[in-house]
């Protein structure tokens, strides 16, 4: 099971990926890499499925499953 994660642990983790972060609404990001797309919380601590989701795709990205 996937736990809480920090914002700025899990933007330095996508960031690392190489994903950029582009615009968004109130206190949402999206983080873009070519096709994948991640809309992450700007909140202290992101929820386990938006951080599963998050890892998910940078796995996607990657080329792993």
């Amino acid at each position: 099971m996937v736990k809480p994660m920090k914002h700025r642990v899990l933007a330095r983790l996508l960031t690392d990926a190489g994903y950029s972060r582009a615009h968004g609404k109130g206190d949402h990001e999206k983080w873009t890499n070519g096709p994948e797309l991640v809309v992450i919380t700007r909140t202290r601590e992101v929820s386990p499925g938006l951080v599963r989701q998050a890892l998910q795709s940078i796995a996607r990205s990657k080329g792993e499953k």
